[in-house]
């Protein structure tokens, strides 16, 4: 079950094996349990994993993955693989490093993962392709090559490619599986940013709350160009006035070339609670699929290089999932509150956190004309609702939510019948994995209160396509109320967004244009 490796290859783990057994020797191996690569005793095991422990102490990232011998790499799928292949040396050194194909395919090129290619523009004559096929995955590298391997590289003999059949191989449950998932959390977020121009914005500084919290944003946001002002300001008076003119530009922080459009469309995505961050919808199929299938990739691509709406992306799990919805509402409030009427009030005052009221008050006058379009999975839905009515002085600027297995109630909202309306409109939709709080009676609860499917995979709980109108019961209009339902075209809770993704953009493409229909009128 171990890998093939020697332990007494290596010094650290032969130390490790010392009797700790009944008659001085390696303990038993539990029934059906799987040792780590290269560990042959529990012993083995329990120190490569204090080992990772000690390695990625104050290391982040991609920095982190790869001194454990782990690395994100771009696999082509078949088609582009050949296309590589087939290309001079020259073409396809320059494809790897696009990491993107060339050749456009019809988007229901596959119907089991949804394929499509879409060839995009960002940026000035930049071009930009993506297939639905093509993925980053999660790969070990043996003799921690991971060092020294260039990233576009193809995957050599020595690596494997981490899937969900031998994950435990190289990645633990517990803490381990913590450790890496963490790092690969941190390695996806850099890569949208890197990729999709996104940067971080602090959006509490509070520590007697807890952590900072921060908020993956389009390079041009307001907040942004807040945060650049603010240091600017203090880096004069720590400078006392006396650098010139030309040495201030050359060392603001401020973009020269960044150009604020208050009024584009914003993509808001909330993710849903536990140890997800920002981004990243599921920790299993971020390690196990790709960073395209276990984050919101697709969605940021969309609205960036399609579509070129803003982003904001929350971390309502920053402080922990204890506090999550008051970590979601500080966010939201925050993210929608700088504009142009602030930026001009700059003051002594500007760079303290804004109280509940001025928030309100400065959302009511400057962000009524951005359309905001949100995305909200799992508990980012009922965070949500919670927080609208709460505060609802941003349900004229949402244009259009889609709601993704969300934890939400209308029964919420009954004193507030505006919002209790608009959660059942059209601008609204509920995107339903297969199985997820199924009334069907082949879906059984387990005792731990999750939905069990049948396993018949010629069952409608399976084979519910994508966008396909739910039939919704009683119980299902009490909780939701009216709200039109598909379903997410996986059984699979986590898939809920990568697998509903053409749907949930049909559906923001259809109320951007009506949106952009009334502006003309």
């Amino acid at each position: 079950m171990g890998g093939t490796q020697s332990s007494q290859s290596d010094p650290t783990t032969t130390v490790a094996v010392t009797g700790t057994g009944c008659s001085g020797g390696p303990r038993p191996i539990p029934k059906n349990f799987t040792l780590l690569h290269g560990c042959f005793t529990m012993e083995e095991h329990e120190h490569k994993i204090a080992a990772d422990v000690a390695i990625a102490k104050g290391l982040k990232g991609k920095d982190a993955l790869s001194a454990l011998g782990f690395e994100f790499r771009f696999v082509p799928c078949d088609l582009h693989m050949e296309e590589m292949n087939d290309s001079s040396p020259d073409e396809a050194e320059e494809d790897r490093h696009a990491k993107q194909p060339s050749t456009k395919l019809s988007r229901k090129a596959s119907c089991a993962s949804f394929l499509s290619l879409s060839d995009e523009s960002y940026g000035s004559g930049q071009r930009y392709q993506c297939c639905h096929d093509c993925a980053t995955r999660l790969f070990y590298i043996c003799g921690s090559s991971a060092e020294t391997t260039d990233e576009s590289s193809p995957p050599s003999d020595a690596s494997t490619m981490i899937t969900l059949s031998n994950r435990k191989q190289f990645i633990a449950d517990g803490p381990h599986y913590d450790l890496i998932a963490n790092m690969a959390q941190e390695t996806a977020q850099s890569i949208m940013c890197s990729e999709f121009n996104l940067e971080w914005v602090t959006v509490c500084s509070d520590r007697n709350l807890g952590p900072d919290v921060r908020a993956m944003v389009d390079a041009d946001h307001p907040l942004l160009l807040e945060e650049g002002e603010n240091k600017a300001a203090l880096q004069e008076l720590l400078l006392g006035g006396n650098a010139t003119t030309e040495e201030k530009k050359d060392d603001s922080v401020i973009p020269t070339d960044v150009s604020i459009n208050k009024t584009k469309a914003t993509l808001l995505i909330a993710t849903g609670r536990g140890k997800v961050r920002a981004g990243i919808f599921s920790r299993q199929h971020l390690l196990t699929a790709g960073i395209e299938i276990g984050t919101a990739w697709h969605f940021i691509r969309e609205a960036r290089l399609r579509r070129g709406w803003g982003i904001a992306v929350i971390d309502p799990n920053a402080r922990g999932e204890g506090v999550g919805f008051d970590t979601f509402k500080r966010s939201f409030s925050r993210l929608f509150v700088a504009d142009d009427d602030a930026s001009n009030n700059v003051s002594d005052e500007s760079t303290k956190p804004m109280s509940r009221q001025q928030s309100v008050n400065s959302l009511s006058t400057s962000t009524q004309s951005s359309p905001i379009y949100i995305l909200a999975h799992s508990a980012g839905g009922g965070q949500l609702v919670r927080h609208l009515r709460e505060d609802s002085t941003l349900l004229p600027s949402i244009k259009a939510i889609a709601f993704t297995d969300s934890s939400h109630n209308v029964q919420w909202c009954k004193s507030q019948p505006t919002l209790m309306e608009f959660l059942q409109q059209r601008n609204c939709v509920y995107v339903r994995s297969n199985d997820v709080r199924s009334s069907q009676s082949c879906v059984k609860v387990s005792s731990r209160g999750k939905d069990i499917q049948c396993g018949d995979e010629r069952c409608s709980c399976i084979t519910q396509a994508s966008g396909k109108l739910v039939n919704t019961d009683n119980f299902w209009e009490h909780r939701f109320g009216k709200i039109k339902t598909i379903w997410a075209g996986s059984p699979d809770h986590s898939l809920s967004n990568y697998a509903g993704r053409f749907a949930i953009f049909d559906h923001f493409d259809e109320h951007a244009k009506e949106e952009a229909t009334d502006d003309c009128h």
